[in-house]
């Protein structure tokens, strides 16, 4: 039966106003030079890259549209909640999802909460950046212990990436800066496993440092500094993935050779970040989301090449380096989220289940009148179940609430 939670949004006493940042300021700014010398101070993996896969064997490519049985998989919704209107929602794992918010405010166009599966219950955490006028909240994201988030000054062109400690719905303690960057360095990509935040560097690809090295950095809550994990010449591909005890990025690879990108999975659990697998596209092909599903890559490619075999095609693909893929030729729009040997794929207006080992298919409707803003999924990487959010529209069209959906995934 499905439960539906009332709507309950708090003010919670752990959130953090911009007079109470005061004091954090000054540390944020000690934050920002400690964080930033990373990069010239620690050593960067930097693994050599296998052979680029282009695929013309027609029997390697399995089609999920043709060859799969559809079936019911019991992917549904198990929860449905209902949230403010505007809320968009990211989820790392766990019973918390961080909460970008639209309250009807001139004064606070955006705020940053917490959502609680557990609860449905809405906590509002922060309703001013903390760097003071001119900036606003621009991305955020969190885990059962740090919350991390994104602040932007859209006309200067600046940011910084900030983290404090999360617990029980709140948050406390001073801001601490991890990194930050001006008009030639596009706002980090970030997300956060445990008490870790991991992010990418990147220069912005027309600005004066676009020549720069790009690096993804991690830190833990309780160090004084963070470390480099990776390095690339040349921009990463894909937003940092994390599943289970893997990290997946697409740094540029073969360098000398043309614009290769090469899908890697990196340990966390290990203490020396060693490279757990990795996979290069052909030549010129650039995946659009990428995640390292125990055994093999889950990756879609946006755009169609006239090169690269077929690979080069617009769509999600699983697989591995030397084997079979399984294809899903429709456009992806987000991340590829899975539980054991199921995957789903969120397409313009459905999402779709698939379970490779068995070659069965699903489509999963959105919510009644979600479809044109759609539904989209909150949640990355591994787990059982998949957070969604979705704004639905009133009888005349219009936008008139939002809908949170715990969507069941495990077999």
């Amino acid at each position: 039966m499905r439960k539906k939670a009332s709507k309950e949004k708090q003010l919670h006493s752990g959130g953090i106003t911009r007079r109470a940042f005061t004091a954090g300021a000054a540390v944020a700014g000690a934050g920002i030079s400690a964080l930033s010398a990373l990069g010239c101070s620690s050593k960067a993996k930097r693994e050599e890259a296998g052979e680029p896969q282009v695929v013309t064997d027609a029997s390697k490519i399995i089609d999920a549209l043709s060859d799969f049985e559809e079936a019911d998989l019991g992917v549904s919704a198990a929860q449905t909640w209902e949230v403010p209107l505007g809320t968009k929602l990211y989820h790392t794992g766990g019973s918390w999802a961080a909460c970008m918010l639209t309250p009807d405010s001139a004064m606070h166009p955006n705020t940053l909460g917490a959502f609680s599966t557990a609860s449905g219950r809405t906590f509002t955490l922060m309703e001013e950046a903390s760097l003071g006028r001119g900036y606003s909240f621009y991305d955020v994201r969190m885990s059962e212990s740090i919350f991390a988030w994104l602040e932007i000054d859209y006309i200067a062109g600046a940011w910084a990436l900030l983290a404090c400690p999360f617990t029980d719905g709140s948050i406390s303690g001073n801001p601490i800066t991890l990194d930050s960057g001006d008009q030639d360095w596009e706002p980090a990509s970030f997300t956060c496993r445990g008490s870790s935040v991991i992010w990418q560097k990147m220069p912005q690809p027309t600005g004066k440092k676009r020549a720069e090295t790009s690096q993804c950095l991690m830190w833990t809550s309780g160090n004084e500094k963070g470390s480099v994990l990776w390095e690339s010449t040349g921009r990463f591909a894909t937003k940092p993935r994390v599943a289970g005890r893997s990290l997946t990025i697409a740094p540029r690879v073969r360098n000398d050779e043309g614009t290769f990108y090469g899908m890697t999975a990196i340990d966390l659990d290990d203490t020396s970040h060693g490279m757990l697998d990795q996979l290069v596209l052909p030549s010129g092909i650039r995946p659009f989301e990428a995640v390292y599903a125990q055994d093999r890559f889950a990756f879609s490619i946006e755009a169609s090449y006239e090169s690269g075999g077929s690979l080069g095609k617009m769509g999600t693909f699983i697989g591995r380096e030397g084997g079979s893929f399984v294809f899903f030729a429709r456009e992806p729009l987000a991340q590829i989220m899975f539980s054991g040997s199921r995957f789903l794929i969120k397409t313009q207006s459905a999402h779709y289940a698939l379970d490779i080992e068995n070659e069965k298919i699903e489509g999963v409707s959105g919510p009644d009148r979600s479809l044109g803003f759609g539904e989209f999924p909150a949640s990355e990487g591994e787990a059982t179940g998949v957070l969604t959010y979705a704004t639905i529209r009133d009888a005349k069209g219009a936008p008139a609430s939002g809908m949170a959906r715990w969507l069941s995934l495990q077999a």
